[in-house]
């Protein structure tokens, strides 16, 4: 009956529409663009393992790792002190530095331009071991290729971090000393310069 043959002709329309969207199912798709959010963090479960930490978030432009490196303030308050000559130039900046300070600098710096940003310093022990803690002296370049004019894309000079346990077993800078090696810029004119908004 003409009935039934309209029905079996609407049920094979639905059979192919079907077929034609689970086919679809099947189909590649174009990739997702890669994350910007690159985040290689390792649990500092060792001293050595927090310069790691520090250079991945340099090199991949990521804060939050980049904070991660650093004590937890309701453990142990952290400490920096600048470079003498960005102390003096700097002072307002440098007289209350904290770990929001460190965050608001990092992102001021902006993503990088062109190229890829990258923290480099000898691979050297600390030059003191205790038990808890731990203190580094290591001349350092790091290289930013930020868009700000006038100001350089690379600083260099020596970093003395001393780098402490918590409860948890896990270790992070509680101090940083920053201090000049050459007439470069250091970390410290970074800092000042990239503080404000």
């Amino acid at each position: 009956s003409p009935g039934v043959k309209r029905l079996a002709q609407a049920a094979i329309v639905m059979i192919f529409l079907l077929c034609q969207s689970a086919c679809d199912l099947l189909q590649t798709r174009d990739p997702e663009p890669p994350s910007q959010n690159t985040s290689t963090f390792i649990p500092p479960t060792s001293y050595d393992i927090v310069l790691r930490n520090l250079q991945f978030a340099f090199a991949e432009d990521n804060v939050d790792n980049y904070l991660r490196c650093f004590v937890d303030s309701t453990y142990r308050q952290y400490e920096f002190i600048p470079a003498p000559e960005a102390r003096a130039r700097f002072a307002s900046i440098f007289s209350q530095w904290s770990l929001e300070s460190e965050r608001r600098y990092f992102q001021n710096l902006g993503g990088p331009s062109n190229g890829a940003p990258s923290l480099t310093f000898p691979a050297q022990s600390p030059i003191y071991t205790g038990t808890d803690s731990v203190i580094y002296n290591l001349n350092y370049t790091l290289f930013f290729p930020h868009r700000r004019d006038g100001i350089p894309q690379a600083v260099q000079g020596n970093m003395q971090l001393y780098l402490g346990v918590d409860t948890k077993k896990l270790w992070a800078i509680y101090r940083w000393q920053d201090s000049r090696t050459t007439t470069d810029s250091t970390w410290s004119y970074w800092k000042a310069v990239f503080s404000g908004s």
